[in-house]
């Protein structure tokens, strides 16, 4: 017949347990604090038979040190986070600690004053529908990614609508134009566009030739003549290269 042993005595001085610090490190220190050898007291907080080659009970140790097995089970193997669950570790020394991180004690503390929020009511731009929403944060103007998309190819839609309602027209004569890409109704315009950038104003038709003084008739479809023959245009260019090369040669001698 076997009777069960007597629970060990309660050592004389005792120690406060860390949070996470785990059976061995807190054995130790408690053999340190009451000048034992550490592997005597783990035979000595060993179930029977005294054998020595089994682990130290819980329950044996909680005697010793005089507290209850299961907290102290739950203060050495680690305590846990009040936000999340998850195992958390006190350094020695430190402050007992509820939360495993600094997020989770933000959210623990959000969770305990929960700041009051302002809600807006609005309509959905594209059917209408309410929304709410916190009065922080960016404003809503869609119920639903298909809405947004909606919205989008309705402003493309009226954009290429204007795009198409608008006929183009010439920049002289103000002429309507026709397909492709052209700014004038046609060379004539377009010649009095270039006049009208490089001299600033349109030029007037002359009625003596530049170069004999003779009388001057204007052009085909109104375009300007300088000279009244094809002699005296080549005259003309003539002279007008020789007065350059002319110039030339009196910069080039300075």
């Amino acid at each position: 017949m076997t009777t069960s042993s007597p629970p060990p005595a309660r050592l004389p001085i005792q120690i406060r347990p860390i949070a996470g610090e785990g059976f061995r490190s807190f054995i130790e220190r408690l053999a340190a604090a009451n000048h034992l050898k550490v592997t005597y007291l783990r035979h000595y907080l060993v179930d029977p038979p005294w054998s020595g080659r089994g682990s130290p009970s819980w329950e044996r140790l909680a005697a010793a040190v005089g507290r209850d097995a299961s907290s102290l089970k739950e203060i050495l193997v680690g305590a846990r986070c009040v936000e999340c669950g998850a195992r958390t570790f006190q350094p020695q020394g430190g402050t007992a600690r509820q939360t495993c991180s600094q997020a989770c004690r933000q959210k623990a503390y959000r969770r305990r004053n929960p700041k009051p929020r302002e809600e807006r009511r609005l309509a959905c731009w594209s059917c209408g529908t309410k929304l709410t929403f916190a009065g922080r944060g960016a404003i809503p103007r869609w119920c639903s990614d298909a809405c947004r998309q909606q919205a989008y190819r309705q402003r493309r839609r009226e954009k290429a609508e204007a795009r198409t309602s608008r006929e183009p027209a010439c920049g002289v004569c103000d002429a309507p134009l026709g397909p492709g890409r052209r700014r004038w109704c046609s060379d004539r315009c377009c010649h009095t566009a270039y006049r009208r950038r490089r001299f600033g104003t349109p030029r007037q038709q002359p009625t003596t030739c530049a170069q004999c003084a003779g009388p001057l008739e204007p052009g085909r479809g109104n375009r300007l003549r300088l000279t009244c023959s094809a002699a005296c245009r080549k005259r003309r260019s003539y002279l007008r290269i020789k007065e350059r090369d002319r110039r030339d040669r009196s910069l080039n001698l300075r």
